[in-house]
């Protein structure tokens, strides 16, 4: 049995997802902004801070024995990019009072705690400059951890290039050059904004009843609804094929192409997300069947999609020598598509594996939060959809892919290769 029911109150959207497969109850708040450099970084040092000491637990050991106490209530916070937004989320899994033997108010002590959480940041002082420092500290080791893995290094450097004067290039985790210039009032004024400003919404999972809408209309309200539409960056055809190539000491080189996908047609979207799959997305896409199974041209070969925005990324671990020959080969497979030059039998198999994905994601608490996330966007989204997921998925020929295929354009490629260099 599942349903879901959503609310306005205190102006926050309030959804409520019933279900009774599992035993444990899942909040997600989210807090969403339109994305910039100084933001992006601001935001995933807050994240962090937010999740380790709250007024009323004053130390990560303390916070850490409450929830200890609440049969090991999980805390997490997370920051992303989605559509041409920022996204800061934190969340609680806790095992549902239903389920325990112990007279305990599981529900309004949670929440009582996330009130906690979310407001804890306006009473930073000079005496947690300290706390502020050693996170701050934290997040740049996290970050410079993050630039000594070369596929990292790699794909941020792709990003780079791709959209040297776009906002896409903004990374959601941050910049360590912007992180090493924040102070603590600026971690401030991001949260006071973030309260105050940001689209907000709140998610919840598992066998619960209305009464959840109470107790979670306490967590924080706005003055007036602070909605505002989804909407991706505007299509943007390439110019040139920029070509860039860096060394360092590496043995195996990273190759990287970045397309751009010039939608047109409603039915774009969701043709993408299984020319992915087709392409280099899955265990069974020409890329890895071809380029690394059969001509064995890459140690490692997967592509991405950014299908808010249009944008397909193919990532490769590949020799030296062979970096224009993986190219080449490359671009052959995208011709192969437009050639039509695969089974319709295999297009099927990839729509009912996604098909089967999603059912899976949809039997854990967060994956049902996260489905039910999209479909709030996709009511503010500037572009309507007038099918469901699984009807567009559906929906999608042979003929839409090679269709999809003909829109997308490659728009740089990036090569992290070995040399003498280890900037």
């Amino acid at each position: 049995m599942q349903g879901v029911e959503k609310k306005i109150i205190n102006n926050v959207p309030i959804v409520k997802i019933y279900t009774e497969k599992f035993k444990t109850v899942v909040v997600s708040i989210y807090f969403r902004t339109p994305l910039t450099e100084q933001g992006a970084t601001t935001r995933s040092l807050l994240s962090r801070m937010m999740v380790k000491r709250t007024s009323e637990h004053p130390t990560n050991a303390k916070l850490l024995e409450y929830l200890a106490e609440h049969y090991g209530a999980h805390l997490t916070s997370n920051v992303i990019k989605k559509g041409s937004d920022h996204l800061l989320k934190v969340s609680i899994e806790f095992v549902n009072d239903k389920f325990i033997l112990e007279d305990m108010d599981m529900l309004g002590d949670i929440t009582a705690l996330l009130k906690d959480v979310l407001y804890s940041p306006f009473s930073y002082s000079e005496e947690d400059q300290a706390f502020f420092d050693r996170e701050k500290r934290l997040l740049k080791n996290r970050l410079t951890s993050m630039k000594d893995n070369y596929a990292q290094r790699a794909f941020e450097s792709l990003l780079e290039t791709m959209f040297d004067d776009e906002p896409y290039r903004i990374l959601s985790f941050g910049d360590i050059e912007v992180l090493e210039q924040l102070t603590l009032d600026d971690v401030k004024a991001a949260h006071a904004d973030m309260m105050a400003n940001n689209d907000m919404s709140i998610l919840v999972a598992g066998k619960v009843d209305d009464k959840v809408f109470d107790a979670l209309a306490n967590v924080h309200q706005l003055e007036e609804p602070k909605l505002y539409p989804y909407k991706g960056y505007p299509i943007q055809a390439p110019g040139d094929v920029k070509y860039k190539t860096t060394e360092s000491r590496i043995e195996q080189a990273k190759a990287n192409l970045g397309f751009r996908v010039l939608y047109s047609e409603p039915g774009d979207v969701m043709a993408l997300n299984v020319f992915n799959q087709l392409f280099g997305g899955s265990a069974s896409s020409l890329l890895f069947t071809n380029i690394r199974e059969k001509m064995s041209l890459a140690y490692s070969i997967h592509s991405q999609v950014d299908i808010k925005n249009g944008y397909l990324f193919v990532l490769a671990g590949v020799d030296n020598d062979n970096i224009k020959v993986f190219e080449d080969a490359v671009k052959r497979e995208l011709d192969r598509v437009l050639d039509g030059d695969f089974d319709e039998r295999f297009v099927e198999e990839i729509k009912r594996n996604m098909l089967s994905s999603r059912k899976e994601s949809m039997d854990k608490p967060r994956g049902l939060i996260s489905l039910n996330y999209n479909r709030l966007l996709r009511d503010q989204s500037t572009t309507k959809e007038v099918k469901e997921w699984t009807e567009q998925l559906k929906a999608v020929t042979k003929a839409d892919i090679i269709n999809l295929a003909t829109k997308i354009k490659l728009d740089t490629v990036y090569t992290l290769k070995g040399g003498n260099n280890d900037d």
